[in-house]
């Protein structure tokens, strides 16, 4: 029987001549790479460490500086400090990694284990939780 739409081989793209009808490559080798190379495409893109991206140094750097300024003006100020004070001296009020809402005082803002809220006079009161853990 002689087929005039004849088959050829998935991966080098060969003729495949005579066999069984249902075969698809012209030899193992041809098979390997195609089924391989199958596996590698259907296989999930491992995620980009992100860490490495200029933008995620940028604003790590920016929530470690806001920790930092959180940190020293608990630990060496009396509260409650002023918004306009922080600000100058750089705490960055766009970045941070959680908020906490405590009853009848407001939403707090964290960099890490350090957070603040902000009254409606400015006032920033800052509050250090114990339970978040910085590395």
């Amino acid at each position: 029987m002689n087929n005039t739409n004849e088959k050829a081989c998935l991966e080098c793209g060969q003729p495949l001549g005579a066999g069984r009808d249902d075969r698809k490559f012209c030899n193992d080798i041809c098979r390997t790479a195609y089924n391989n190379r199958r596996r590698k495409d259907n296989q999930k893109e491992p995620e980009a460490d992100h860490r490495d991206s200029p933008n995620f140094r940028k604003i790590y750097e920016i929530l470690l500086s806001n920790r930092e300024l959180l940190m020293m003006h608990s630990l060496y100020k009396d509260e409650p400090y002023m918004l306009r004070d922080l600000l100058g001296k750089g705490l960055n009020l766009k970045y941070f990694t959680s908020q906490y809402e405590m009853p009848e005082v407001g939403t707090f803002n964290f960099c890490f284990d350090y957070g603040y809220h902000i009254t409606s006079t400015g006032r920033v009161y800052i509050e250090e939780n114990v339970q978040e853990i910085f590395c």
